[in-house]
């Protein structure tokens, strides 16, 4: 029992350097309570967290693997990507980090723009300030609208305000499936589609497969066992690798997540066996993601 507990990871986390409540710190000392061997912290569109995770780590005993979750849009679809393994001071991981950052201060504008029209009185500075060094995201306008009283809680700022098919719903930048994993090849990472179970079929991960995906997010919160072991034969039958976390982001008030499912390191072995072989890089520069009008 002792040497399987530590052998957990958890490889789905949130820092407050995203939309997580925690900090990289708060995090590996959660990760060190819990006997976790490793983690990665896959902040939306930004490496600042796992960077500080990486920089810690010694001090903790806990294996940081380099990740991120990017937004990608298929077939009308929002899906998640995760990145593992990433060259986090790669030009086009940097390029894409600050082309993102831009992009969300955009959205955070038009959506305070769109509540102020609903009679909502926030203001763009307030928002900046709760971001503090993270990239805005509509949590962050959530805290403020909690916090005014607009809201009772974050969940609820969403569903009245700010969520997809709410009054003040602004659409984020994604980019293709193929360009999130031509980026994370092109920096010597792994590609990882987020918890399938939440919104893609079968057919798709086939597809994805055979355009350079490198592996599944087999176990999350969201799946069931059943789903996680269905999704496990189906990464088997694929020939693709597994990935699995709690997607831990503290919920806000302060729950955590980390290390609560019983994800196996047996997975970043496989990861690692995987990158000691030369793989083929994806075509085309990527440049081809920031043509005009893409956004």
């Amino acid at each position: 029992m002792q040497t399987k507990m530590k052998n957990r990871i958890d490889l789905h986390i949130h820092s407050d350097h995203s939309d997580g409540c925690f900090s990289p710190e708060k995090i590996l000392a959660t990760a060190k309570s819990r006997k976790l061997r490793a983690i990665s912290i896959t902040d939306h569109d930004n490496i600042t967290g796992v960077r500080q995770a990486i920089q810690l780590a010694p001090a903790y005993g806990i294996e940081v693997i380099a990740g991120i979750e990017l937004s990608v849009m298929h077939k009308g679809k929002d899906l998640h990507f995760l990145g593992y393994f990433i060259d986090t001071d790669h030009p086009d991981i940097l390029s894409y980090v600050s082309f993102l950052r831009e992009e969300r201060l955009k959205r955070a504008k038009k959506i305070i723009e769109k509540l102020v029209r609903l009679g909502v009185r926030i203001c763009l500075e307030e928002v900046m300030r709760k971001a503090g060094a993270a990239s805005i995201g509509r949590v962050h306008i959530a805290d403020i609208l909690v916090e005014k009283g607009y809201a009772g809680h974050v969940y609820q700022a969403f569903d009245r305000y700010i969520g997809d098919y709410a009054p003040a719903a602004v659409p984020k930048a994604k980019i293709a499936p193929e360009d999130a994993m031509r980026m994370i090849s092109n920096s010597g990472g792994l590609s990882f589609i987020a918890h399938p179970g939440v919104d893609i079929v079968p057919a798709d991960l086939s597809e994805m497969a055979k355009s350079g995906l490198n592996g599944i997010e087999t176990i999350h919160p969201r799946h069931s066992s059943a789903q996680q072991k269905y999704y496990s034969i189906l990464a088997s039958g694929l020939v693709l690798l597994e990935s699995g976390g709690s997607d831990c982001h503290g919920d806000r008030i302060g729950n955590a997540m980390i290390g609560r499912l019983n994800v196996p390191y047996s997975f970043v072995e496989a990861m690692k066996a995987y990158l000691e072989y030369d793989y083929p890089s994806l075509p085309h520069p990527i440049e081809e993601i920031y043509e005009p009008g893409r956004d």
